[in-house]
């Protein structure tokens, strides 16, 4: 095989595999604008169903939320990652209380305390995975708490929403005075606004490297002049 006809075909060798590669970025980042313009509320938010957290214990937690404790700072700055949702549903007879801090203050808020350590959770429906944390210690209401990032607490629908920040977190859902037997109908949401321009992103990238396969393509099957 003569040189010229060696670079032709790894041209158009080349030229294939960036076909396919331009392919799944043009489907992948399409279907990123789809869900972005068809799954959404009407507040942006991308929502779950309801569903009844019942728990004896003081309370539920999350599982350490860790956003970005190895990534660049400028990437996890306040609400560039989106906003978290969180709605629980309290009586007039037992306010209910939901709030976000950091996950060593809330270990240190319930250390002895008993709880209900959510480590999975599945979003269509939602259903919840938890861990039971005994404990002997009654806390304090959580309204008395200084270290919460955000907080919300009252009878009927209570919704908190927390821009997304650097570190390790963890959400809370209890009683407004922290007693024991909690009840709520629970939900969970998120905006991701970053999620249009990832697929705008993905979308361009697979722009570029069709038109580069098609070159490429169209060199390798170009004649020798030799």
């Amino acid at each position: 095989m003569s040189t010229s006809a060696g670079r032709r075909t790894v041209a158009t060798a080349l030229g294939v595999l960036a076909l396919v590669v331009a392919v799944v970025g043009l489907v992948g980042g399409a279907a990123l604008i789809a869900v972005q313009a068809t799954q959404r509320d009407s507040d942006g938010y991308y929502q779950s169903g309801t569903t009844r957290l019942a728990t004896p214990t003081h309370g539920f937690t999350s599982e350490g939320l860790d956003i970005g404790s190895d990534g660049p700072t400028w990437l996890f700055r306040r609400a560039r990652l989106g906003t978290i949702r969180v709605t629980a549903t309290g009586t007039a007879a037992t306010p209910i209380f939901v709030g976000v801090a950091r996950k060593t203050a809330v270990d240190r808020y319930l250390g002895r305390v008993a709880h209900d350590e959510v480590t999975d959770f599945e979003v269509d429906p939602l259903s919840v995975t938890s861990t039971r944390h005994p404990g002997s210690k009654a806390p304090a209401p959580p309204t008395e708490q200084p270290f919460w990032a955000s907080s919300e607490s009252g009878s009927g629908r209570q919704t908190l929403t927390w821009p997304v920040e650097r570190g390790d977190w963890s959400v809370v859902v209890m009683n407004a005075d922290g007693g024991p037997g909690v009840s709520s109908g629970v939900s969970v949401g998120a905006k991701l606004g970053f999620l249009l321009w990832l697929g705008i992103g993905v979308v361009a990238v697979g722009a570029i490297f069709a038109v580069a396969g098609s070159a490429a393509i169209l060199m390798g099957r170009r004649p020798s002049t030799a």
